[in-house]
């Protein structure tokens, strides 16, 4: 495989997941924005205006959501097709079971969610949006496994150069798997309730706004605040469970030139990459203990890996790792974007709070500094899941499975030329697709919710 063929493979497949896992994620957050708001909405009032119109909204996401996935099932065999050779057994399963949750759970019971409020009672409609949401988060479930098992293999063994299910319960409910799965819900959640704040202030600004207008306002203020503070621990706690097992990640976020001692955090720094060295650093603490990686045989034996820690209990540097680390700026920038975004939307949360409360939260009462500042704040989200998510998979190169399968073993034999092709088409595709969901989305904002009559069925 020609460095240009491994290029384009990781572009395009690295493009599609990115994708996917955006509309997984936001489809997400809003299913459990939805079951609140149902909830709240058995009586009435603004809360039922809000979730009339949110609930198109998440119906275009998942759409598109799912029409990112099918290339991305079709790149697994033809990126790399050698992939389910090595890693069948495993990845099979949980592919499958995504798939049938996404038809049983939320296939079955999505049209009564759409279509039968009015022939529904209030508490069995209820009751169907709560299993839309359970079966959103169940199919996300299967797909966050995958995603930290290729991380961190556990619950699995390497038999001739096959991966065999050894310990099911590790498998689905251990190593990275808890940690990646709240980082994803939260960061669902985050979407869903910048992309809430970001729509209010755009449809305010051509009607006035209603109860259902005040409430998801109120409403996405606040529940940005809690997610930005919850999804900032669920990171660390990820962090705190991929540096032990990922000497090169670990390297790479310090960064740890030379093998020894421990050094001090760069919380800042331009990396001389050629030279080994910081050109310049805002140094901080040194990462603890417990985050370093283990001496090489712990680690070997937690992730049947050989690249560990160097002996003596001193930190494995970069220097020792040519050729098998990470793409160095990018796994260090990624990690400080992402931190700084969280960061940054923390502060644009706190003062969207602040003027809401001040506002009684009325979104007519904004300035249009304060609605250029909601909608911002959408594009700082995405931001950050993109640096946070992109940091996940870059720091994970060139293994396909961490420490054992690598990228270039497993990759295609096409031709540059094809495979420049199929990008240029893939970024067509998603860009029609982005287009698409904006054009709709304004237009939703603009119309909203027509009422259509009892005996024609449920707006």
């Amino acid at each position: 495989m020609t460095q240009t063929a491994w290029v384009l493979s990781l572009t395009q497949f690295y493009l599609g997941l990115g994708f996917m896992l955006f509309f997984l994620a936001l489809e997400l957050g809003l299913a459990w924005v939805l079951f609140v708001l149902r909830v709240r909405a058995r009586r009435g009032g603004p809360a039922l205006l809000a979730y009339r119109f949110w609930v198109r909204i998440y119906a275009l996401a998942l759409i598109i959501g799912f029409a990112a996935s099918l290339p991305l099932l079709l790149q697994l065999g033809t990126l790399w097709p050698d992939f389910m050779n090595r890693a069948g057994e495993v990845v099979g399963p949980l592919l499958a079971m995504a798939v049938l949750t996404a038809f049983v759970f939320k296939s079955c019971f999505l049209g009564a969610m759409l279509y039968g409020q009015r022939s529904l009672s209030e508490r069995s409609h209820v009751a169907v949006v709560g299993m839309v949401a359970l079966g959103t988060s169940l199919t996300a479930w299967w797909v966050v496994v995958l995603l930290a098992w290729l991380q961190w293999p556990v619950g699995t063994t390497l038999s001739d150069s096959h991966y065999r299910i050894t310990d099911w319960p590790a498998l689905l409910g251990g190593g990275a798997a808890p940690a990646l799965f709240g980082v994803l819900v939260t960061g669902g959640l985050m979407l869903a309730a910048t992309l809430m704040l970001s729509v209010t202030a755009q449809r305010t600004r051509a009607r006035p706004s209603d109860e259902g207008d005040r409430s998801v306002f109120a409403g996405a203020a606040w529940l940005l605040l809690a997610v930005v503070v919850l999804q900032a621990g669920l990171a660390g706690w990820l962090g705190r469970q991929l540096l032990p097992v990922q000497p090169a990640r670990a390297a790479a976020v310090v960064p740890q030139w030379q093998s020894g001692p421990p050094a001090p955090l760069a919380l800042l720094a331009w990396l001389d990459v050629p030279g080994s060295r910081n050109a310049w650093a805002w140094t901080g603490p040194q990462l603890p203990a417990d985050w370093l990686p283990a001496p090489a045989g712990a680690a070997a034996t937690a992730t049947a890996t050989a690249d560990a820690a160097a002996p003596g209990g001193a930190m494995q540097g970069l220097d020792d790792l040519r050729g098998m680390r990470p793409p160095v700026w990018l796994t260090y920038a990624s990690s400080r974007l992402a931190a700084v975004l969280t960061g940054v939307l923390g502060v644009l949360a706190l003062a969207a709070l602040w003027r809401g409360r001040r506002l009684s939260f009325e979104p007519d009462g904004l300035s249009r500094r304060g609605r250029f500042g909601l909608r911002g704040m959408a594009w700082v989200a995405l931001g950050a899941q993109a640096a946070g998510w992109g940091h996940l998979m870059i720091g994970s190169l060139p293994y396909a499975i961490y420490g054992t399968v690598t990228l270039r073993e497993i990759g295609t034999v096409q031709g540059d030329a094809a495979l420049w092709l199929v990008l240029g088409l893939q970024v067509m595709v998603y860009g029609g697709l982005v287009l698409g969901f904006r054009q709709l989305l304004g237009h939703t904002m603009r119309y909203g919710v027509v009422p259509v009559a009892r005996h024609r069925g449920r707006a």
